[in-house]
């Protein structure tokens, strides 16, 4: 591995698999908590059948962040052989993945955890930065440095069908979401300094709401776009034609060089449910 550095992050950051393989990153799998039995998101349930199953018992599930053990093993396995370590956790905001890698850091040594304020394919956007500074020969500290300064720039925002999941989660009150599901709106949630808010609201079909969040996020941020990369992400039950909508409205308003899809797994469908769309982007250097 280049530079002996790996670049490891949460289950949650959702990259493609083809980005993982392209970079070598190991992600390490969260927890998914559903009718007793803890399972490892992405290895022992799939986003699918996580779905099935809470529709089968009526249930919602909950996640539980990787452990302090589960990290040391990790991150052993590669400094044992003399590798430095990047690892990207999910906010600190919204788990305690970022507090249990910091103490696995401190035992393990060579590891630089770096919070990400962010969650979903957010993250992957930071991780594809961090492997291409790497490559560019930065070492372990300096890439964690940047990192902490890049982490400002991404813009993480994503649209929900229903509020169920996040309410059941213990995310939103009842009011919100009763009143959010009875007059049909989708609304935005923003992430900012990893936590999360409600930004605009939409009624209408989740299609047609889509693309009005897409036309609205890219307006609001006109001119300060990074335009190397963004990422599309959409959960398991969005219809296959929002993709298209996405894509097509990104289009009009943004040339992107790269355009890459994601599909969350089951810690971000857990807690937004199986109806949940984003465009992930980075903001252009402050002056550049």
């Amino acid at each position: 591995m280049q530079n002996k550095i790996a670049i490891t992050t949460d289950s949650a950051a959702d990259m493609p698999e083809n980005i993982l393989e392209r970079y070598g990153v190991s992600l390490i799998p969260l927890h998914i908590v559903l009718d007793g039995k803890s399972r490892r998101d992405g290895i022992e349930i799939t986003p699918a059948e996580l779905c099935r199953e809470c529709r089968e018992s009526g249930d919602i599930p909950k996640t539980s962040a990787v452990t302090i053990g589960e990290y040391i093993d990790v991150f052993k396995s590669y400094t044992d052989e003399g590798t430095a370590v990047v690892h990207l956790s999910l906010s600190a905001e919204i788990s305690s993945t970022y507090q249990n890698a910091c103490i696995a850091a401190a035992e393990v040594g060579n590891v630089y955890v770096v919070d990400s304020k962010s969650l979903c394919a957010a993250i992957g956007l930071l991780v594809i930065k961090a492997c291409e500074m790497r490559e560019q020969g930065l070492s372990a500290p300096e890439i964690a440095e940047k990192l902490s300064a890049l982490r400002e720039r991404v813009v993480t925002t994503f649209i929900i069908d229903k509020l169920d999941f996040l309410y059941k989660g213990g995310r939103c009150s009842a009011v919100s979401a009763f009143g959010a599901n009875i007059l049909g709106i989708k609304p935005s949630i923003e992430m900012e300094s990893g936590k999360l808010s409600v930004g605009k609201k939409y009624r209408g079909k989740f299609e047609s709401c889509c693309a009005q969040y897409v036309s609205d996020l890219l307006e609001a941020h006109s001119g300060e776009i990074d335009t190397d990369r963004c990422i599309i992400a959409y959960t398991v039950e969005v219809p296959d034609a929002v993709e298209d909508i996405l894509r097509k409205e990104i289009k009009r308003h943004c040339k992107f060089k790269e355009v890459l899809i994601s599909h969350p797994g089951c810690t971000i469908t857990s807690h937004c449910g199986p109806t949940t769309a984003a465009v992930f982007f980075m903001k252009k250097q402050s002056g550049a």
